[in-house]
């Protein structure tokens, strides 16, 4: 079988080529070089040997950021994440207004997540050995985002900004709208352009004057 080089081509000899002008810390080179053979290849397949030949290191260094596969798996699974919370995370600065700090949050997600298409392809495979600790760190993960978008919205609606919702709802669709998007729109449009209109489509959605007021009872 062939192999996938760092570049994600495959190499006709069947080896990774080294990366010897990679001038990032090694960590990052070898979260990068494992994140692009696991999004590519199954799991079984990826060695510890083949990630040090591709991130440009020495086995024994790698084992020193990493003390396993299983680790080094769920380390690029919990990385993965956490840069992308924290990029819409940093995104929306306290000192905007909440309509502009909701538009960069959606807006940032969709394009940190089309720059990381390895990220999206790596979240879909499946080791069944580590299933329990890979859907802790997907769970935490996707609280993390809820919550974030959740209080944006719970603050818009105390400010009169938004109209009276379910924040818990509003949240639901922001984030499976961001989802449907990356996974099933094509590229037929800029993503700078769709993550704009999303933004746009999600905040006239929650716009005083353009969502009815809930029925007494929901929760807000």
């Amino acid at each position: 079988m062939k192999k996938i080089d760092s570049n994600g081509l495959k190499a006709a000899n069947g080896h990774v080529p080294t990366q010897n002008h990679d001038q990032r810390p090694k960590r990052e080179r070898i979260l990068a070089a494992g994140l692009k053979l696991f999004a590519y290849e199954p799991y079984q397949a990826v060695t510890m040997d083949r990630v040090a030949e591709a991130a440009g290191v020495a086995k024994g260094t790698l084992y020193l950021y990493f003390s396993s596969k299983d680790a080094l798996y769920l380390g690029i699974l919990s990385d993965g994440l956490d840069t992308g919370y924290r990029t819409y995370q940093t995104s929306a600065d306290p000192r905007l207004p909440i309509p502009e700090r909701m538009r960069r949050a959606i807006s940032v997600t969709v394009e940190f997540f089309d720059h990381n298409r390895d990220l999206l392809r790596f979240f879909a495979t499946e080791e069944p050995r580590l299933a329990d600790a890979r859907n802790r760190i997907i769970q935490e993960s996707r609280e993390r985002g809820f919550n974030f978008f959740c209080s944006l919205i719970e603050e818009g609606i105390r400010s009169g900004v938004f109209a009276p919702t379910d924040a818990r709802l509003a949240t639901f669709s922001i984030q499976g709208s961001i989802r449907s998007v990356l996974l099933y729109y094509g590229s037929g449009r800029p993503v700078s352009e769709l993550s704009r209109d999303l933004g746009e489509l999600m905040l006239k959605s929650l716009s005083v004057g353009t969502v009815s007021s809930l029925r007494p009872g929901y929760p807000q």
